[in-house]
């Protein structure tokens, strides 16, 4: 399957159905992941999780078989995953090896590590190392994160996180990119992984309250002040 195909694929209306703003959207987004040469997430999404019904929509059937079809090819494709790691993590337990972070929520949020220090504070577009006092500016309109002095390029995301479906990868320099499923039943056991584009599991993140976000990167991946991302 490639971008092409996936732009090209037309559903027929039914007098009631899928919202299509919503079904053309997710398919723009797959698209642009095989543009990249990224290939599909192997649990596909399915529209009849999140995906809102509404007159004259595209005939559910049909959606619904389309995505299906994808979902069993990506699963003779790619091995069932192993029982993942942050389980442990999850259930409260903090012997998950590796540098710790966490992220404060306010007007300035901020990404600390284990002795306090502050790496990066991030307010409304704005993003400022501590250590090199290099900014970076967030375009959410065209999703991706700049320089702020010269407008270039650092990395941009596809797809997005939202009911039921675990989207956004995140393309980085070198064709390096990073998915970020999601592991756990509700808020309290959740846990997310960041893996890169060799399937390695870099960064594993879970939410410790409601404005506090803990991560913990591999011990396999180095980190400093200098680049905190």
């Amino acid at each position: 399957m490639t971008g092409d195909a996936i732009r090209g694929v037309k559903f027929p209306r039914a007098w009631r159905g899928y919202n299509p703003p919503q079904i053309d959207r997710l398919l723009r987004d797959m698209a642009r992941l095989l543009d990249a040469g990224i290939p599909l997430p192997v649990s596909t999404p399915q529209p009849r999780k999140f995906i809102g019904k509404v007159m004259r929509g595209y005939d559910l059937r049909a959606v619904d078989s389309f995505f299906d079809t994808l979902t069993s090819d990506r699963a003779q494709q790619v091995p069932a995953p192993g029982p993942a790691s942050p389980e442990i993590w999850g259930h409260g337990r903090p012997d998950l090896p590796g540098t710790r972070l966490r992220r404060t929520a306010g007007l300035t949020s901020k990404i600390i590590d284990s002795d306090g220090q502050v790496l990066l504070a991030h307010r409304g577009r704005t993003l400022r190392v501590a250590a090199s006092g290099q900014v970076f500016r967030n375009d959410a309109n065209r999703a991706e994160i700049v320089d702020a002095m010269t407008g270039a390029w650092v990395l941009c995301w596809i797809g997005r996180h939202s009911y039921y479906h675990a989207g956004t990868v995140v393309l980085g320099p070198g064709q390096r990119w990073l998915s970020f499923p999601i592991q756990g039943s509700r808020f309290r056991n959740a846990v997310m992984r960041a893996v890169d584009e060799s399937g390695a599991e870099v960064v594993w993140f879970r939410n410790t309250q409601r404005v506090t976000v803990e991560a913990v990167v591999s011990p396999d991946c180095g980190i400093s002040p200098e680049i905190p991302v």
